[in-house]
């Protein structure tokens, strides 16, 4: 057999390539019409004759036709998959699937904090690393139910777990302060009101959780509780200063549809009135007068006839400053809780309609204060009557019953 050198294949492999390369070239020249071969000669010997409308075309076209056409590559388009169309509940499932997310997360709260007050109260009086770690917990649940909207039903029932339990609460304790007597169940009324505080300032201050330890320890307790009774003591004066503004401003809107008017001597006015702000305090009473046939439903808004009662005034109350500063601060605390929902509805709402939602708002305040002054002057007089506590309180919760049927 005869021997095959390998540098003879690969001078026969180069030469094969370059003569299908020359082949090629070949063919495109003789596919060339005599006008595309006169058009590239006039081109390369004269610039100028090149640029002429038919010799550029001519080399238009044959750049067109030798340029190699690139394919282009397209992403396939994934199948989308197809989703269930949305469940069409009504409200009440709605309200009863939110109502059980609710529980469930009331339910692990409360499984939290009494995990958090079972291992506190296995910790002596010495180990204060653990209660303020317990400390920062509580403010954990606290800093989430106060970003809820649920959180008000957390507190009552919180509120009915001490009812229950027959543990003594004020009805103004802070809703902080129920939380933080659940957990630090041991401490006493003076610790428990300090922790509550602590809590709260932290959360005014937008202090974390993960940084809580670190705070309360390098600013101390003693600190934060004179830092918090100075901002609760600026913000409550600045509040109720502009909530007595806002009440004599719906003063003001409401001198233009006044709930009645009669004419007085004016050098009498002149004595009872008090400046700059044209108070007088007058002691009237309301009669109804006899027009029995006359029936008026207030849930109808088409009743044309309504019976009308008869006030009459009775006395002007002296000019008296006190008189006057108590009752715009009884009168302006209870905006204070609402006062940047009505500042920010005057700039929105008419004045009219502005000063109707005043008037029932602090209606509505009052009615409640006097509900519950009421209600303990009557569980006094009850309480002096009944001998027994528990016979008191049987007696009591019917007799409350029954009074707030009757306010529906």
């Amino acid at each position: 057999m005869q021997s095959t050198n390998p540098s003879i294949k690969k001078n026969k492999k180069v030469l094969s390539q370059a003569a299908i390369k020359r082949l090629q070239l070949q063919q495109q020249e003789d596919a060339k019409s005599k006008v595309e071969k006169l058009a590239e000669i006039i081109k390369d010997r004269n610039p100028i004759a090149a640029k002429h409308n038919s010799v550029y075309k001519q080399v238009a076209i044959v750049k067109e036709r030798n340029t190699p056409i690139k394919k282009a590559y397209l992403k396939p388009i994934l199948k989308v998959k197809e989703q269930a169309p949305m469940a069409r509940d009504s409200s009440k499932s709605i309200s009863e699937a939110r109502m059980e997310q609710r529980e469930k997360e009331h339910h692990h709260l409360f499984k939290q904090a009494e995990n958090i007050r079972n291992r506190l109260e296995k910790l002596s009086s010495r180990e204060k690393v653990k209660t303020t770690e317990g400390l920062r917990d509580c403010y954990s649940i606290y800093e989430f139910l106060e970003g809820s909207k649920d959180g008000e039903i957390f507190y009552n029932t919180l509120r009915s777990y001490y009812k229950a339990t027959l543990e003594k609460i004020q009805s103004n304790t802070p809703d902080e302060s129920l939380l933080v007597r659940f957990i630090f169940s041991k401490k006493s009324t003076k610790q428990v009101s300090e922790y509550a505080t602590v809590l709260r300032y932290a959360l005014e201050t937008g202090i974390s959780k993960h940084n809580f330890v670190k705070w309360y320890n390098e600013t101390t307790q003693t600190r934060i509780l004179c830092l918090a009774r100075k901002s609760s003591t600026a913000d409550s004066k600045d509040k109720l200063s502009r909530a007595k503004v806002a009440l004599l401003r719906y003063f003001d809107i409401q001198e233009q549809w006044p709930l009645g008017h009669f004419d007085y001597p004016e050098y009498l006015a002149a004595k009872q009135v008090h400046l700059p702000d044209d108070l007088m305090f007058v002691i009237c009473r309301g009669v109804r007068k006899f027009n029995r046939d006359t029936y008026f439903d207030p849930e109808n808004p088409n009743a044309t006839s309504v019976p009308m009662a008869e006030i009459s005034a009775l006395h002007f109350i002296p000019t008296n400053i006190d008189l006057i500063n108590d009752v715009i601060n009884r009168l302006a605390r209870s905006l204070i809780p609402n006062i940047n929902d009505i500042e920010e509805q005057v700039n929105i709402k008419t004045e009219q309609i502005w000063a109707n939602d005043m008037n029932n708002l602090l209606m509505e305040r009052e009615l409640g204060s006097s509900y519950k002054s009421a209600d303990r002057w009557a569980d006094r007089i009850q309480a002096s009557i009944t001998e027994d506590q528990l016979e008191f309180e049987s007696k009591r919760k019917k007799i409350q019953n029954i009074r707030n049927q009757s306010r529906k």
